[in-house]
């Protein structure tokens, strides 16, 4: 690791975005402390980032590196946030297993982000912490929520309802259905059974929907007129339980699925 030595100027900045809570920063709010050129400020960054008191997140965006880090220089900065500064202005939300995380829908680590925005981005790791871009057109961005995930920090994540039924429409980025289902066992009462009727119908995947009536009648939770809702897109056609396990198991006419993943699973995952 490089000598952090530490100049007055330098220090001057550090602690001025310390006092505002700024742990990510732009060179823009660098400039601005420091009063300095665009290029003077440049190359302190740089000297900074080579001295192992920042690191560089993306173009023009640094990450402070604090003390109590020690040899391995890594930055205390929530990865939602991290997430929330790779995209910049673009529109965004965090979504499946992430907002499982954030939402508190989950009993087991989440090592990675997901993040569904307009933007095509390939995944990539940054500070040890894989970020996985999933693209959706910006009419498909509804559904979410500015969430608190530091004390000083927002970033914009899928409300409660949207996240059960993006984890029903990708269960493989979520760890499968079985998955959704402990998030929806674990907020069972939090959930606006009315919004989650109208969602549906708005994200118009009938897999989904006969996904989510099945969960909500095994688990008994919803409300008659949910589950009335989400049997109107109910199709002829059978889809699979949980897509990322073998084709098999009973098929179940009620919901036109196939069940290949046993309800005695299900129920004793969810209640453990």
């Amino acid at each position: 690791m490089a000598n952090k030595t530490l100049g007055s100027t330098s220090a001057r900045l550090l602690t001025a975005l310390a006092e505002d809570n700024r742990t990510v920063f732009s060179i823009a709010e660098a400039q601005e402390v420091l009063g300095s050129s665009y290029d003077v400020t440049r190359q302190i960054l740089r000297r900074l980032t080579r001295a192992g008191w920042l690191v560089r997140l993306t173009a023009g965006r640094y990450a402070i590196v604090p003390l109590s880090s020690g040899e391995e220089a890594t930055p205390q900065v929530n990865r939602y946030v991290v997430a929330r500064e790779l995209l910049g202005e673009t529109p965004y939300y965090i979504s499946h297993e992430s907002a499982m995380d954030v939402h508190n829908m989950l009993t087991r680590p989440v090592t990675r982000v997901v993040v569904i925005t307009p933007r095509r981005l390939a995944k990539r790791e940054i500070l040890g912490v894989p970020y996985r871009f999933v693209y959706a057109p910006p009419s498909a961005l509804w559904g979410s929520e500015p969430v608190w995930v530091t004390p000083y920090e927002q970033v914009t994540v899928s409300d409660l309802e949207r996240t059960i039924l993006d984890g029903l429409a990708r269960p493989d980025l979520c760890a499968g259905v079985s998955q959704v289902a402990m998030g929806l066992w674990l907020r069972q009462d939090d959930f606006d059974w009315d919004k989650m009727a109208r969602y549906a119908h708005r994200l118009g995947r009938r897999a989904v929907a006969k996904r989510l009536g099945y969960l909500l009648e095994l688990f008994d939770l919803g409300t008659p007129s949910l589950i009335d809702s989400l049997q109107e897109m109910v199709t002829a056609s059978y889809a699979q339980l949980d897509p990322l396990l073998p084709n098999g198991g009973p098929y179940l006419a009620r919901w036109r699925l196939r069940l290949n993943l046993e309800p005695e699973t299900l129920q004793a995952i969810v209640r453990t």
